[in-house]
Parts: C-alpha cells; sequence; structure tokens
C-alpha cells in the first residue's frame, strides 16, 4: 500500500514538472513569432515612412532652387501649379498636393480660388502642418494623419521650416502603402494587425473601419465622436455630404464596440511592451504583443489556437513523452498483473503512440491548407516557394504571380458570404485546373491568390495561364448561374538567390497597376 502511494505522487509530480516545462516552452515559442513578425513589420513601416521623407525631400530641392530664381510668390505660385502633375508621375497614387507659407502668402497646387479659403476662415499660420513646422526649427515633421472619408484613404502632411525662420514647405501625403504593408505581411489566420503613430491615431488596420481611429482616445470621446456626426448628419441635405457621413459614422460606431472590449487590454498591454499577452476578445482568445518603435507602433492580435497550431511540434512532442512516462508508472504499480496484462499494455502504449503521430500528421497537413478551397495557404506556399528558390541553380527559372479578384466585394455585398464563397471556390478550382502539377498555387486570404509557376520566365505563357482562368471562370460560372468576376494579376520573374518577400512586394505592385481596370488586366513587374 505504501509502495502505491509512492508511485502515485512520483505520478502526479511527473504530471506536474511536465506541464510547467511544455508552458515555458509553449510561450517562449509564441514570444519569439511576435518578435520575429512584429520586426518585420517595423522594418516595412521605416522603409516607407523613409521612402515618404525623401520624396519630400525631393520636392523641397525642387522648390529651393525655383525660389533662388524667381523668388516673387506669384512666381511660386504657378511653380507649385506647374509641378503638381510632375510630383504625381514620380510619387504615383502617394502622391495629394502641395502647399507652402512663404513671404506671408499661402501658397498651393490646387485650382480651388483663395477666396475660398479665406471664406472659411483658414489661416494658414494657425493649422497643425504649420505650427509643428515652426516647433521642429527645420526638422521633417509629419502632421497627425486623419481619415479622409471622402477619399476613403488616411491622409497625413509632411512639412519643414526653411533656413530663413519663416517659409514652412507642406506636402499631403496618402498613407495606403502602410495598408499594403498590412495585407503583404500577414501571415497568420485571422491575425489583426495595426499600426499606429505616438498619439495613437490608426494608420493601418487588418480591420479597415478602424483606420483613423484613436488608440489613446477614452470611450467617451470615441462616444462623442459618434454624436457629433449624428448631429452634422440631421442637419446635412447634400447627398453626397449624407453618404461620407454614413461611411463617417459606420466607422466610427465599429471602432466604439471595439474599444469597449478592448480599451481596458490595451492599457495592460501599453504597460508590457514587447510582450506576448493572452486575452479574450469577441469570445475568441488572443495573444496580444504591442512593439513600441521612435514614431510609430505595432499592435499584433493572434488567436490562440492559431499559435498552438503553429507551435505544434514545441507541445505536442513533450506530451506524448509525457504519456509515455505515466502509462510506464502506471504498469510499475501494476506490476504484480500477469504477463498477459503487462503485454496488453505495451501494446496500448504502442497503439496510443501510434494514434499521435498520426493525429499529429494530420494536424500538420491542416495547418499547411485553406480550408474553404483546399488549395495551399500563404504559410505553406512561402515555405515551398522559398524552397524552390533555394533549390534552383542559376540557370532555373520561375515566375510569381500575385491575383486578386475584381469587383469581388460587390458579389459579397450583392449575393452575400455564401455566395461569395462559392465564387472563391469556382476561382480556385479554375486556378488548379489551368497549372501542372510542377507548379504551385495559393489561397493567401479573401479572394486573393498566388501562382509559381516553375521552369519558365515567358511573360507571355503566364499571361495566357491567366486569360484561360478568367475564360474558364466566366463559362464555368454561367453554366452553374452564378456571378461571375475577373481575376487581375501581377507577375515578376524568379531566379535563384532571390528573396521572396521582395518578389511578391514587387509582384503586388505589378498587380495594383493591373487593378486600375478591373477587368482581369494582367501585368509583369518592370524595373525602373
Amino acid at each position: 500500500m505504501k509502495n502505491k502511494r509512492w508511485y502515485i505522487s512520483i505520478f502526479i509530480i511527473v504530471n506536474i514538472i511536465a506541464m510547467i516545462f511544455v508552458y515555458h516552452q509553449e510561450t517562449q515559442a509564441i514570444q519569439k513569432i511576435f518578435d520575429v513578425h512584429s520586426q518585420e513589420y517595423q522594418d516595412e513601416v521605416k522603409d516607407t515612412m523613409s521612402h515618404y521623407t525623401h520624396s519630400f525631400q525631393l520636392f523641397s530641392q525642387m522648390l529651393t532652387n525655383e525660389i533662388q530664381n524667381h523668388p516673387h510668390p506669384d512666381e511660386i505660385w504657378k511653380y507649385l501649379k506647374s509641378i503638381d502633375k510632375k510630383m504625381l508621375q514620380i510619387e504615383g497614387e502617394t502622391f495629394d498636393g502641395l502647399y507652402m507659407y512663404y513671404q506671408d502668402r499661402y501658397l498651393y497646387s490646387w485650382d480651388t480660388p483663395y477666396e475660398q479659403y479665406v471664406n472659411t476662415g483658414y489661416n494658414a499660420k494657425e493649422r497643425p502642418w504649420y505650427k509643428n513646422a515652426i516647433k521642429e526649427k527645420g526638422k521633417i515633421v509629419f502632421t497627425p494623419p486623419y481619415m479622409s472619408y471622402a477619399n476613403h484613404y488616411v491622409l497625413s502632411t509632411i512639412s519643414q521650416l526653411q533656413s530663413d525662420g519663416k517659409t514652412v514647405f507642406a506636402y499631403d501625403i496618402k498613407m495606403g502603402n502602410i495598408q499594403k504593408i498590412v495585407h503583404t505581411l500577414s501571415r497568420y489566420d485571422n491575425e489583426q494587425i495595426m499600426i499606429f503613430d505616438k498619439a495613437g491615431t490608426i494608420i493601418g488596420s487588418s480591420e479597415e473601419k478602424y483606420l483613423g481611429g484613436n488608440l489613446n482616445a477614452s470611450l467617451q470621446e470615441d462616444k462623442q465622436v459618434i454624436d457629433d456626426v449624428k448631429e452634422t448628419l440631421a442637419k446635412t441635405t447634400v447627398d453626397e455630404e449624407i453618404e461620407k457621413l454614413k461611411e463617417q459614422m459606420d466607422s466610427a460606431q465599429s471602432f466604439y464596440n471595439f474599444q469597449q472590449e478592448f480599451h481596458e487590454d490595451y492599457q495592460h498591454l501599453t504597460k508590457k511592451p514587447q510582450q506576448a499577452q493572452l486575452y479574450k476578445f469577441n469570445h475568441t482568445y488572443y495573444y496580444n504583443y504591442l512593439l513600441k518603435g521612435d514614431d510609430y507602433h505595432i499592435l499584433m492580435s493572434i488567436p490562440l489556437l492559431t499559435l498552438l497550431q503553429e507551435t505544434m511540434s514545441i507541445w505536442l512532442i513533450p506530451m506524448l513523452i509525457l504519456e509515455f512516462v505515466c502509462i510506464y508508472i502506471l504498469n510499475r504499480i501494476s506490476k504484480e498483473a500477469k504477463n498477459r496484462e503487462l503485454k496488453a499494455a505495451y501494446v496500448e502504449l504502442g497503439q496510443t503512440q501510434k494514434r499521435l503521430e498520426i493525429a499529429l500528421s494530420a494536424a500538420q497537413k491542416a495547418a499547411a491548407i485553406d480550408e474553404l478551397t483546399g488549395m495551399m495557404n500563404e504559410k505553406s506556399f512561402r515555405k515551398s516557394v522559398i524552397n524552390q528558390i533555394h533549390t534552383m541553380s542559376d540557370e532555373d527559372c520561375g515566375i510569381l504571380i500575385m491575383i486578386d479578384g475584381d469587383r469581388f466585394k460587390y458579389v459579397n455585398d450583392t449575393y452575400g458570404h455564401m455566395i461569395g464563397d462559392e465564387v472563391i471556390k469556382l476561382c480556385a478550382q479554375m486556378i488548379i485546373g489551368r497549372i501542372r502539377t510542377i507548379d504551385l498555387a495559393s489561397r493567401l486570404h479573401g479572394d486573393e491568390f498566388a501562382i509559381f509557376i516553375a521552369n519558365i520566365d515567358d511573360y507571355h505563357v503566364a499571361k495566357k495561364i491567366i486569360q484561360d482562368i478568367n475564360d474558364s471562370i466566366e463559362k464555368e460560372a454561367k453554366r452553374r448561374n452564378m456571378p461571375v468576376i475577373s481575376i487581375s494579376s501581377g507577375a515578376i520573374v524568379v531566379k535563384h538567390g532571390d528573396n521572396y518577400s521582395e518578389l511578391a512586394k514587387k509582384a503586388d505592385q505589378a498587380l495594383y497597376i493591373a487593378k486600375k481596370t478591373h477587368n482581369g488586366a494582367f501585368e509583369s513587374y518592370q524595373k525602373k
């Protein structure tokens, strides 16, 4: 009897030690995932903000030269209007307008008559961009961004006080490239990302309705935003303005609902930055992680189940060992049993271990598959393409194609998400049906897909594949009486030693150009 109690004590102690060990290993693995992934986001944000700054420096140099040659304000005003289109060609969609305060005058690149600014009480010296530039005494500064509901993007202003101590150059930018970072780097199922500035203003978010919201605002301030929009909406009669206000109301209400549940958790996160912490949000447990930068911060949230699936090899193997030890101890407790019973216990142990190995194999396979379409998911696709690149010889090649559905939002809004899911599955079937067994295809997320075509560097072949897929989607959708969409795509040639993240970014740039037509266009990446 005493021996039995002793063995039971060992059994309990072993369980406790094993669980502590597993928990410690799992926590470290999750922390490392966040450390690495958040650093990727921060590096991309720094690169993007650096690009914005370099663009402004180009404009500043052009304007400085012009002032030296033609110092009269009227001449400078004409010059601002003349370079507006040039800057748009240079900077593309990032650019949104030029202006300055020069010789006690407000000059700008738009065609709006100055009287309109005077009538609204506009005073350049009272604007944040002017005040911030004066305060920073020559340092390039970004004014706090805000959401433009009229244009559906986040706006900010770069400004700088010039050496004369009076002139201020300013430059409006669209911060859409920050939002692209969120979509490009998201790699886990249901991963939630927010990128925000020191004041708490959200400039990038996987939930676009949160753009422009302020994480540092109190619930009372968030509620006041809703009340202010309601009051303005009640007084507005212009249809176009009503639509903007309704969109603003929807976003403000969504952000307020989010803040009601998350505000207190966020306060805890600010006290322990760069530490993964588990919280419950919207009936689901998430690990949250806050990375603070000098000017911009990253907030990441990944579901607990997703991370457990990602780190399965870390916690499952120790659990297998634990089960083996526990069964061994139980067998020791029952040592007086007949040889036949002992043999049966060992057989059961082997069967249990086999079942666990099968379960592990099935779980690992499931982790690599997109649940809706049965295609590879983003993570497994990325790993497979990186492996292809590493195993290529110098003579080998391939083409990476990024794909996005055209007008898919219209299908969801008009027919509902069930029909939208059927359209996505149809697109997946047609993509898989038009590539070879040596090629790779993946659903990244939403209506976005990717293809890797092996042993080919001819864009004409890639374009023909996309055309065939679009033709098949149209034909099959009509046969099944389903809504028809097309897919637009951007492609880039892949060589040995290439970096996958850079390839994906460049293919996305080509896709961005193709998407402008919304009719299944194909674009290849062209080096500048």
